[in-house]
């Protein structure tokens, strides 16, 4: 039986800040301002001179406390924005890491990632692991997807534990497995970042389990419409 509880990891006096890697900081072209995208779900993010798309990170408002996803850095004037308490940060990849220790020196979140993708997050201080099926906030449930990286996750808002979820038919939030890019479609990140793409080809097949008509990317535009027809279409096409 798979646990509802992510696996927590010893606890270290040591934390490490981790900044944006000084290539992201030279390039970033603007801030992408913080807007609540869905009721209780805000949006933020940066663009970058050198990618085609934007990186973004969501918050998400649940009972016990605000969920970050991949956050990007956060301007100044965002931060009155930001739902309180933020208890957490889930990471979904190791390329994601993004503002992460930020969020945990300031404002004391558990930073979590997928077990299989740990030791790729050195020195990144982890405190919880997950795994296919676990709930995070007991809401957010994980999807392992590997291919793009062995631990690669992704996240279903279940319906039954957010109004916003309930009243879009669904909600599924996706790192690196699927990005919004060329604007206005859904693509892969390029082939050569891609640790085994047959393995990506045959992971993704499973979010079509869940319900969902809401498709939060963390790499590119969302799709807030129609979102699972469009996932089947794009699916169907890999597989030619």
């Amino acid at each position: 039986m798979l646990s509802d509880t992510p696996k927590r990891l010893p606890s270290s006096p040591t934390r490490v800040r981790v900044p944006v890697p000084a290539g992201l900081v030279a390039h970033r072209h603007a801030f992408l301002r913080m807007r609540e995208i869905l009721p209780g779900i805000f949006t933020w993010g940066s663009t970058y001179a050198d990618r085609p798309w934007d990186l973004n990170g969501y918050a998400i408002a649940l009972t016990g406390g605000t969920v970050l996803i991949d956050p990007p850095p956060l301007e100044e004037a965002d931060w009155q924005k930001l739902p309180k308490p933020i208890t957490t940060v889930v990471l979904t990849n190791r390329d994601h890491i993004r503002d992460a220790a930020m969020f945990r020196t300031k404002n004391g979140a558990h930073i979590v990632v997928g077990k299989d993708e740990v030791s790729q997050f050195a020195p990144l201080k982890v405190d919880a692991l997950v795994k296919e099926g676990d709930l995070i906030g007991s809401a957010l449930r994980v999807i392992h997807l590997p291919g793009k990286s062995p631990g690669e996750i992704g996240l279903y808002l279940e319906p039954a534990y957010h109004a916003s979820s309930r009243e879009r038919g669904g909600i599924l939030i996706l790192g690196d497995a699927i990005i919004g890019h060329p604007p206005g479609a859904l693509g892969l990140i390029p082939e050569e970042k891609l640790d085994d793409p047959k393995t990506l080809r045959e992971s993704l097949p499973k979010i079509l389990d869940y319900q969902f008509e809401v498709l939060l990317l963390c790499d590119g535009q969302p799709v807030l419409y129609d979102a699972k027809r469009k996932v089947g279409e794009f699916l169907s096409q890999l597989a030619c």
